[in-house]
């Protein structure tokens, strides 16, 4: 495709987004720009502030654990307060936490900050994708998301390029969070001012999402047995345990990739946002083919090869590769990632066809929050008792491995290429 092709595809697809759409996508790109600044320079902050290897843990495990509390409070208070109202709500308290955050002046007022910081990213996570949900045409529901998911992927590519730029010239860790305190008011005024109003829905459809779907082949009056439950649940829990397996290593890498970077890789402090680059460059460039190649052939496969590519960039950390080398792998274990999550929700959808959908991915996010929380636990204990930060890189590899390990008990979606008789 020759630019000019690739522009014009561009203009025309912008064209056609619909005004609540284009709005999200704004407010994702903003938000992300921030985010990619702030997240991995966070442990190094913490670490200015006296924060010890035990703290970097609790920091983490504890956004993770008020993100939950977001996300399940969305969701509760859906009845009163719209998931458009929400959206600025949840963007406003995370931009009051990180100006309390760049103001902190020890450990313990950080990790507080922090897990304030968690209650409005949970809040304005699901709001988003309940707002998603009421605007946008049902037989576009993967595309819209997409937008949305591209949109957040190009500010993690922009962000370095403010925030690596300001730390550069300022030198202040502080900066960062200033950042995001902007980037997330600009979204917060975004959506008081721009995003329309939800439609309003007859009661008989509301009752109707509320309550979930019947499951096949019961009756609304019918309770499932003992046996079709584990048909149904059966399939979400094994494939719970890759999801379990690789928020934990998120836990542990988000909590040792900043200082392990900038001690063993002698990496520039203005240097290390640019993971978040990388990743968003893969995302962008190699994760649409590769996803492809799983609706086309075999998700779970993807799955394991994405997870795969990301295990081979925390292993360039852990062995202290060149620091090109670590950023080309980085490029790929971005593209890998989103291969491997996009494949990964498409076989949980198939798993939770005709069963209570919304309730299940509920489940499923406030289990990758107490994966996050196993991961950043084990990685900065290791790290503590070791007083080695490569030892919390080892933990997320481990749990890597033990999540494709898992692999084998999920069902394939497509049948496996029948061989050509000979």
């Amino acid at each position: 495709m020759t630019p000019s092709v690739a522009i014009t595809a561009a203009i025309s697809t912008a064209r056609g987004l619909d005004r609540p759409i284009a709005v999200l996508a704004l407010i994702a790109f903003v938000s992300q720009v921030g985010v990619s600044v702030m997240l991995p320079l966070l442990p190094l902050y913490a670490q200015y502030l006296g924060a010890t290897p035990d703290q970097l843990g609790l920091m983490v495990s504890s956004f993770a654990v008020t993100q939950t509390i977001g996300q399940l409070g969305s969701g509760a208070m859906l009845g009163l307060v719209s998931a458009q109202r929400q959206m600025p709500l949840g963007q406003g308290a995370y931009a009051a936490a990180n100006v309390l955050i760049a103001t902190a002046g020890a450990a313990i007022p950080l990790i507080v900050f922090r897990a304030l910081a968690g209650l409005g990213g949970g809040l304005s996570i699901i709001a988003e994708r309940l707002y998603i949900a009421r605007v946008a045409d049902q037989a576009k529901l993967a595309f819209t998301n997409g937008i949305v998911s591209a949109a957040g992927s190009a500010g993690s590519v922009f962000g370095p390029l403010v925030g690596g730029a300001a730390i550069f010239a300022g030198g202040d860790l502080r900066v960062p969070f200033v950042l995001v305190a902007i980037t997330a008011t600009v979204a917060m005024v975004s959506a008081i001012a721009f995003l329309p109003p939800e439609p309003v829905r007859p009661p008989s459809e509301a009752m109707t999402s509320a309550a979930g779907a019947t499951p096949l082949g019961a009756t609304a009056t019918q309770a499932p047995s003992p046996a079709s439950r584990w048909v149904a649940i059966g399939p979400l829990l094994r494939l719970s345990l890759w999801n379990l397996g690789f928020s934990a290593a998120y836990g542990a890498w988000i909590t040792a990739f900043g200082p392990l970077a900038t001690t063993r890789l002698g990496m520039p402090t203005g240097l290390v946002p640019w993971i978040f680059g990388a990743f968003g460059i893969g995302s962008i460039v190699i994760g649409p083919v590769l996803a492809r190649w799983a609706d086309l052939r075999d998700r779970r496969t993807m799955v394991a090869i994405g997870s795969s590519l990301v295990f081979f960039n925390a292993m360039s950390l852990v062995l202290a590769a060149p620091i090109w080398l670590v950023f080309a792998t980085a490029i790929l274990a971005g593209g890998g990632l989103a291969a491997a999550q996009s494949s990964w929700f498409a076989l949980l959808t198939v798993a939770t066809d005709g069963g209570r959908r919304g309730r299940s991915f509920g489940y499923v996010t406030a289990l990758s929050n107490l994966g996050v929380v196993i991961g950043a636990t084990i990685g900065s204990r290791a790290w503590q008792l070791s007083g080695d930060v490569t030892n919390a890189m080892w933990v997320a590899n481990v749990c890597l491995v033990l999540g494709v390990a898992s692999l084998p008990f999920v069902r394939r979606d497509r049948p496996p290429t029948t061989p050509m008789p000979a």
